[in-house]
């Protein structure tokens, strides 16, 4: 064995780039291996005796797992990876006769490989840059517009790494007004960038893509091939002219079912033909990671806003009910003062009245009607302030009860009397279920509060031809308060509003007695009886009056009491 070529078959003349007979060419495999400059796989020169030939000729078996991938120069010039296995045969007196090796060119199998694993890489690279902030970003502005251009800037530099692009540009679509809005370029140079934000400012949607179907396509989350005659070149960052554009990729960016941006990949110099599955499937997957970090940036963005704006709303809140507070305790002392001047003012007219002349008692008379009014509209002030007192501890979690047994049916019926006499020219009947008395255990004063409350509210919006009835019964150890009217009654949906705090009615016509008032007395009465570990509610239809009621838990002795009649019965 010389080492001499002695036959060659047209594909390995072809893998190793000679065109002419193999007798033409140099016949030594130590020539031709120099010619080639063969190198391993990681780029060093293989000396003489690891050429595989030479490994072949010294008796090796390079065959299986034996077998070496080499890198060459093919005598043509181009740069290859082939796979060589060969082996050697004998004479019949057992001499080397010569050996066989195989050439397999491997390059793109290999290229492939190694895109697949660069492809991987960037897929986890673009997953970690969608759950990390940059370290260089402060936490105060993580999840800002900033830190969105941030991450979709790094998607963009990382597909442009692994699909070999020259440029690659990011812009979003304002889903009102259809506008485009750039996100991120990168692969230009910064003048190439002012330039590409230039041209997509204030441009819309419609305006760049009117082409052919384009539009109808993107929406219908298709990844579009598009080239100089047809791609709207604005959303393309190049460095090129339009005519000089070749193919070029448009990637919808979708969210759910709402395209909310595109993604634009504007190929390098050398000129694409053709584009492979993987290419548009990275793409794709690409421009949906984009989306998402769009909208995940987007949703932070407003949850943020809604935490500032609700913390801005609490510290007014706090402000306001501090002042209500505050004003309420400064109002009671001059309210209390003013009250008790009326009041002795009131006591010298009625004591001088029988000691003056006719006329001069007419117009003392006179004069303690407007006192009493006086009185009246004071009295509406002490309400007023009690009423806001109890709106701030309430708020304080500070509406102390003092709880004590007591009949609620006598309570019931004084408030009203009490009613009655105030409102002579109204008809308030009470209705009572139960002929026994109703113990409960509760603050007297808080639950009279309620009741009054709600006879307050009948009273003012009914019509005053029409009676207000209260109805008072007990079911399961719960006693039962309700007052009906006949006014104009409520839709559904404020049913569970009138309770809030402040919250008032719209449209809805004060029937006689004072005026409007703060909205604050139906949230109060909620306060009062859910403290009562009772409940309250609203049954109302527009046009045919309400009824409003509470519960409150029979005390031990009350429970008793119910028990023993029922089983009487």
């Amino acid at each position: 064995a010389k080492g001499e070529v002695i036959k060659m078959n047209k594909t390995a003349r072809s893998i190793l780039g000679i065109k002419e007979k193999v007798r033409e060419r140099p016949d030594s495999t130590i020539e031709a291996g120099e010619v080639m400059r063969l190198r391993a796989e990681n780029g060093e020169i293989l000396p003489p005796e690891q050429w595989p030939v030479n490994r072949v000729l010294r008796g090796e078996v390079m065959t299986g797992a034996n077998t070496m991938d080499i890198m060459m120069k093919t005598l043509d010039g181009r740069e290859i990876l082939a796979n060589v296995n060969g082996t050697s045969f004998y004479e019949s007196d057992e001499t080397l006769g010569g050996v066989v090796v195989v050439f397999r060119d491997v390059t793109q199998r290999r290229q492939l490989e190694k895109r697949a694993h660069e492809s991987l890489d960037t897929v986890l690279k673009m997953a970690e840059a969608l759950v990390q902030a940059p370290e260089d970003l402060s936490v105060e502005i993580k999840h800002t517009p900033l830190m969105a251009y941030t991450v979709v800037r790094r998607l963009a530099d990382l597909t442009r790494s692994v699909m070999g692009n020259r440029s690659v540009g990011i812009v979003s679509i304002d889903p009102e007004t259809q506008k485009l809005r750039p996100i991120a370029v990168v692969g230009i140079s910064a003048e190439q960038e002012r330039q590409w934000l230039e041209k997509l400012n204030e441009l819309s949607l419609h305006d760049k893509l009117s082409g052919p179907q384009l539009l109808e396509r993107l929406r219908a989350n298709e990844v579009l091939l598009v080239d100089s005659t047809d791609s709207p070149p604005e959303l393309i960052a190049s460095d090129k002219g339009q005519n000089e554009l070749q193919l070029a990729i448009l990637a919808p960016m979708y969210t759910d079912t709402q395209l909310i941006g595109i993604m634009a990949l504007d190929y390098n110099e050398e000129p694409r033909t053709r584009y492979t599955s993987e290419d548009l499937s990275i793409a794709k997957a690409v421009a949906k990671l984009a989306a998402l970090v769009i909208e995940r940036e987007r949703l932070l963005t407003e949850r943020e806003e809604s935490r500032a704006h609700m913390l801005a709303l609490r510290e007014t809140n706090q402000s306001m009910d501090k002042f209500i507070s505050i004003a309420s305790h400064e109002l009671k002392t001059p309210i209390t003062t003013m009250k008790g001047y009326v009041q002795l003012l009131g006591r010298k007219i009625k004591t001088n009245l029988n000691n003056e002349s006719s006329s001069e008692n007419e117009q003392k008379s006179e004069l303690l009607k407007m006192v009493s009014r006086m009185e009246t509209q004071i009295d509406r002030l002490i309400r007023l302030e009690d009423d806001l007192l109890d709106v701030s501890r309430i708020k304080a979690d500070q509406l102390d009860l003092h709880l004590e047994n007591f009949n609620l049916a006598d309570l019931v019926t004084k408030v009203i009397d009490d009613h009655n006499l105030m409102y002579a020219d109204r008809e308030i009947q009470l209705e009572n279920h139960t002929s026994e008395t109703i113990q409960i255990q509760a603050d007297a004063e808080r639950i009279e509060q309620v009741v009054t409350n709600y006879l307050s509210n009948a009273l003012k919006y009914a019509p005053p031809t029409k009676p207000i009835t209260v109805h008072l019964h007990t079911n399961e150890n719960q006693a039962y308060v309700s007052v009906k009217d006949e006014g104009p009654g409520l839709p559904p949906e404020e049913h569970k509003r009138i309770w809030d705090n402040f919250y008032r009615v719209k449209d809805v016509d004060i029937q006689s007695g004072s005026g409007v008032g703060l909205g604050i007395g139906l949230h109060i009465c909620r306060s009062i009886v859910e403290q009562h570990k009772g409940k309250y509610g609203i049954s109302s239809t527009p046009g045919q009056g309400s009824t409003f009621w509470f519960s409150i838990p029979l005390s031990d002795e009350g429970a008793t009491e119910l028990s023993e009649k029922q089983h009487s019965l």
